[in-house]
């Protein structure tokens, strides 16, 4: 089974008043192609940090990242971009989506970057709204959406590309119960109807609980486990 993502060694500081504070010590992470692996942890532990350096957002102090077996640590801002618009898929707690844009507009704006022309991907990018359940509602703007139905547009923004690897920081994070329970498993199914394989960062453990590995980041390292 290859490897989707590998990170070894991974460190991240900043500097305080009080002196440097260390996020993370040497983080280790494989995540096999189709597999789903949840990362849990206390506040302020430096799980977004984490996604964000996992997602070529933010970079490492120290160590090594590759996506799809390729090095991506130490390459400028360009050549993340390009490689992250095509092999990464990302789901954000507050959705960012570009106001101005209708939900078809905002899925193939992401197919766009990635290079490919807007036309050409259009009929991937309705059929992922027709899959999400907002076949009805293509050229509706974010603010005439609820936030669960901006978060589906998101998770169809994430898979428009078919990218090996989608990042999910806190998606249920800003919606109610129900709407959080329907994203979760929208987001699941998704991911294994496609093969693709699904790092999420959760604070739920029954969300946690679904994923094929769950791991909890204590005192800046991953650890196998369920229990923070």
């Amino acid at each position: 089974m290859s490897v989707v993502l590998f990170a070894s060694g991974l460190t991240k500081s900043f500097a305080s008043p009080g002196g440097k504070i260390e996020i993370l010590r040497g983080v280790n992470l494989e995540v096999n192609a189709g597999e789903c692996v949840s990362i849990r942890g206390e506040s302020g532990a430096g799980k977004t940090t984490l996604l964000q350096i996992l997602g070529g957002l933010e970079k490492p102090d120290t160590g090594e990242l590759r996506w799809n077996g390729e090095t991506v640590t130490g390459k400028g801002n360009r050549f993340l971009a390009e490689r992250r618009a095509r092999l990464l898929g990302y789901v954000f707690q507050s959705f960012h989506l570009v106001p101005e844009l209708s939900a078809l507009e905002n899925v193939t704006l992401a197919a766009r970057i990635a290079g490919r022309p807007a036309k050409a991907a259009l009929p991937e990018a309705k059929s992922l709204l027709v899959r999400v359940g907002l076949g009805h509602r293509l050229d509706h703007l974010p603010g005439k959406l609820s936030g669960g139905e901006c978060q589906r547009v998101a998770i169809a923004r994430a898979l428009v590309n078919r990218p090996p690897l989608v990042l999910a920081d806190e998606p249920t994070g800003n919606l109610d119960e129900n709407t959080g329970e329907s994203i979760m498993r929208l987001l699941l199914d998704m991911t294994r109807e496609r093969g693709v394989a699904l790092a999420l960062v959760t604070h739920s453990p029954a969300f946690a609980a679904r994923a094929d590995r769950r791991l909890i980041l204590r005192h800046g390292e991953l650890h196998e486990g369920e229990s923070l």
